[in-house]
């Protein structure tokens, strides 16, 4: 072994210590020192009876700079705050708050101070009765099939149908619910694909995620237009 390599091995378990306390050290001296963090803090709507839902604008979550020592800083990020708006008690009908640096969960004893409240800071919401309607799924298709080829009649999705749930007012006006596009400019046959509903992001729920979508596709000269194929019945 050489001269350099027994240095570095006499004591390994006093050194790997000592720096180890010299990392305890410095970690413990940098997070006693004052700095700010930005957080972005979830906004939770709570106490909602399941019989009501609510439509308009309600931020997921605000925008928020702290300052206070490093360590409390970092407590209160591994704790994951939110602001809870309780809206048990409230009932049908709009309602309306305005979000504050004053709604921002700060530990007792953390001496954490809200800098800059960057919001959103308005909560601005419908809340009213909930309902449930079956609708048709309705395959929508994008793009043409290559030159030569056609679409024969309409794409068809099963399940036919689906059960979606949410606002009265936009549930009750609902006859159908799209699938996601489904893009026959490569196709040269007929196929089926599974396809998601387009559903995300809207203020409804549907019981299904997904439907098998059939779509027929012919060469256009084996194509019969569909007002032939009804004379020859």
């Amino acid at each position: 072994m050489s001269a350099l390599g027994r240095v570095f091995r006499e004591n390994l378990a006093i050194k790997l210590a000592a720096i180890t306390l010299a990392l305890l050290v410095y970690f413990h001296v940098r997070t006693e020192r004052e700095d700010e963090l930005t957080f972005r803090v979830p906004v939770v709507l709570k106490g909602l009876p399941d019989s009501l839902t609510w439509t308009g604008e309600a931020p997921k979550d605000v925008t928020v700079a702290m300052s206070g020592k490093l360590k409390n800083l970092l407590r209160l990020r591994l704790s994951s705050p939110h602001i809870d708006v309780d809206v048990s008690q409230v009932g049908s009908g709009r309602f309306q708050r305005t979000l504050s640096s004053g709604d921002i969960p700060v530990p007792a004893g953390a001496n954490l101070l809200v800098t800059h409240f960057a919001g959103p800071d308005q909560l601005d919401i419908v809340i009213e009765r909930k309902m449930s309607k079956q609708v048709r799924v309705t395959p929508l298709v994008s793009g043409k099939p290559p030159e030569g080829y056609v679409l024969t009649g309409y794409p068809t999705a099963v399940p036919e149908s689906t059960t979606v749930t949410g606002p009265a007012s936009v549930v009750s006006l609902m006859d159908s619910l799209y699938t996601e596009p489904l893009d026959v400019s490569a196709r040269r046959a007929s196929f089926s694909q599974r396809i998601k509903l387009d559903a995300k992001g809207k203020p409804y729920t549907s019981s299904l995620s997904a439907a098998e979508v059939f779509v027929s596709i012919q060469a256009e000269s084996l194509a019969v237009p569909a007002d032939s194929a009804e004379k020859r019945k």
